[in-house]
């Protein structure tokens, strides 16, 4: 994985914060109406990119794991997983979260995401995929 140091760092930071993609998965393994389901796997050091939730959603943690996430708000958070672990967000209209997640553990981490698509925050007309 690349390093970010100094000034270009926080640039190229910022650039990736402001182009968020609302892809919030490695794999798109399902879509319709109702839900999207995303697969994640992260090798240990890798990093999934910034990435816009607009979609109430939750994910369910495959595997044991550690990561650490950073927000748009400048917000670092570490987080330990279980197999089976699972958080459910949901946004109020016009709310929306920008994150990135790196595997800072020392074995794989992989996730399932499922974003509800009636969700109040659904705009057909952003989509990026």
């Amino acid at each position: 994985m690349a390093s970010m140091v100094g000034h270009e760092a926080s640039k190229a930071l910022r650039d990736e914060m402001a182009n968020a993609s609302t892809q919030v998965g490695q794999l798109l393994v399902l879509e319709t109406d109702i839900v999207r389901v995303w697969h994640i796997i992260l090798a240990p050091g890798e990093r999934l990119g910034f990435h816009r939730h607009e979609l109430d959603y939750c994910w369910i943690a495959l595997t044991a794991g550690r990561s650490r996430s950073m927000y748009l708000d400048g917000k670092t958070v570490d987080t330990d997983y279980l197999p089976g672990d699972c958080k459910v967000f949901a946004f109020a209209d016009n709310e929306t979260m920008v994150h990135d997640l790196t595997n800072i553990g020392d074995t794989n981490i992989a996730f399932t995401t499922i974003e509800f698509r009636a969700s109040l925050n659904l705009d057909r007309s952003r989509r990026v995929w």
